[in-house]
Parts: structure tokens; sequence; C-alpha cells
């Protein structure tokens, strides 16, 4: 089976939440007092901050696929121009895996364990989940079948790297 790391894309014109705002959304996750939460762009797209703050049909996608693992927070963001209001939801993926084969894989590792940078990562062959995060290291993954339900379901602003591509 083949996986992909979900990536949040952005093209000219769409709405998305800059990654300084990202930190807000990342506050509203953990049920934390947030500041105002500003967004650019006036494309409508699916996924609209690199927190994954997604639509509402993104949303409905994935609840969908009856995955308990996958549970979403409503909030309210505005247009850093008009302070018009979006509603999006931010998803979690509630399903962690130490999945990394560390003796094919090349990886930089501290002595905190998180992993800090990926020059070929390997999974292991008994995975036996579609979405899920990935020990030490805070990305979500989806396996070929549900990249392809994404694409099927016309779901805007989703790129998928491959994980034999994937490195930072």
């Amino acid at each position: 089976m083949k996986y992909f790391l979900i990536q949040h894309e952005i093209e000219n014109g769409d709405k998305y939440v800059s990654s300084e705002f990202d930190m807000n959304l990342e506050l509203v996750l953990q049920r934390k007092q947030s500041p105002k939460t500003y967004y650019q762009g006036t494309n409508d797209t699916d996924y609209i901050s690199g927190c994954f703050g997604v639509s509402e049909k993104a949303k409905d996608f994935f609840e969908s696929l009856n995955n308990p693992n996958i549970e979403f927070t409503p909030t309210t963001i505005y247009h850093i121009d008009t302070d018009e209001p979006l509603n999006i939801y931010l998803m979690k993926v509630n399903v962690e895996l130490d999945c990394i084969d560390y003796e094919k894989s090349e990886l930089f590792v501290l002595s905190d364990k998180q992993i800090r940078g990926v020059d070929k990562m390997v999974f292991n062959t008994d995975i036996n989940e579609d979405i899920f995060t990935v020990k030490n290291l805070s990305r979500v993954f989806i396996n070929e079948e549900l990249k392809d339900k994404i694409i099927s379901y016309n779901l805007k602003g989703f790129r998928f790297v491959p994980i034999e591509k994937f490195t930072f």
C-alpha cells in the first residue's frame, strides 16, 4: 500500500490562514482562549489552514468515512481586509502510529525522540489505518485509497506527497 503526507496547497487567490495566525487555531484545538484569527484570499477552497482547518464540504466528506479517530472543532475566522466571517472546522486525527522502519529510513532525531529532519522515510508494512499521524512527527498521512476518494470528491487545497518523496 502506498502512503502520502497531506499538505496544504494554496493557489493564487485561495482563502487561507497564514502561518502567523495558525498558532491561534492551535489554541482553539487545545480548548484555550484564542485571539481573533484572520484569513486572506477570495477563492473558495476546502483546506484553509495548515492547522487542518477545512471547509464544511471537507468536514462532511471526512465524517462520511465514519472513522471514530477523526474529530472536528468548529471555529470562525475573519477576512483580514473586510472582517467577513468564515466558518471552518479544525480536523484532529486521534490515531498515532509507531510505524516508521528506522533501519530503512534516514532521519534526524534529537534526544527528545522528535523527528527533526527526513531524508528518506519508510513505513512498516502492517499499517491498518487509512488516516493517521506518526509518532514523534506531527504530520498527517493517508493511504492511497483515501487519497483517491479525496480527489474524486473534488476537495480543493490538498496536496499529496508520497512518503518516498517526503523530505524536510
